[in-house]
Formats: C-alpha cells, structure tokens, sequence
C-alpha cells in the first residue's frame, strides 16, 4: 500500500486554508455586528421598530442572495461557453 496517495497536495490545503478562513472571517463579522446591535438596544439607541427592520433587511438580502445564487451556479456548470 503506498502512503502517499493519502498525504493531499499543497493546492488542496492551500484551497482549504482559504476556505476556512473565509468562513472565519464571515462568522466574525456577523458576531460582531450581532453583539454590536445588541449593545446599542441595551443602551438605548435602537428601538424595537429599527431592530426589526434591520432584521428584515438581512433575511431580505440573504433571500435574493440564494435566489441568485441558483442560476449563477448552474450556469457555471454548464459545458454550452
């Protein structure tokens, strides 16, 4: 048996290594505009009625995001360039 069919290449981990960081940095942002909201309703500068719109906004932008993501996606698979 030969050990180095199980040892990946370089471009594999360097793939890997950017993909991990760029979900690290997206789970930041998002925790820290999260705790940010969270620490200007605790201090009185959001109301209810900004919290939820801005609520709103983010499941708006994720929606049209996944919309678009759908045909961008298949056409990027597609042999017909």
């Amino acid at each position: 048996m030969r050990y180095e069919q199980f040892i990946p290449s370089k471009t594999l981990l360097y793939h890997l290594t950017g993909l991990l960081f760029r979900v690290y940095i997206t789970v930041v942002v998002v925790v820290s505009l999260y705790s940010l909201m969270w620490v200007l309703e605790v201090a009185g500068y959001l109301d209810e009625r900004i919290i939820a719109t801005i609520w709103i906004a983010i499941a708006a932008m994720g929606t049209v995001f996944l919309v678009l993501l759908i045909p961008m996606y298949w056409s990027s698979r597609s042999k017909s360039r």
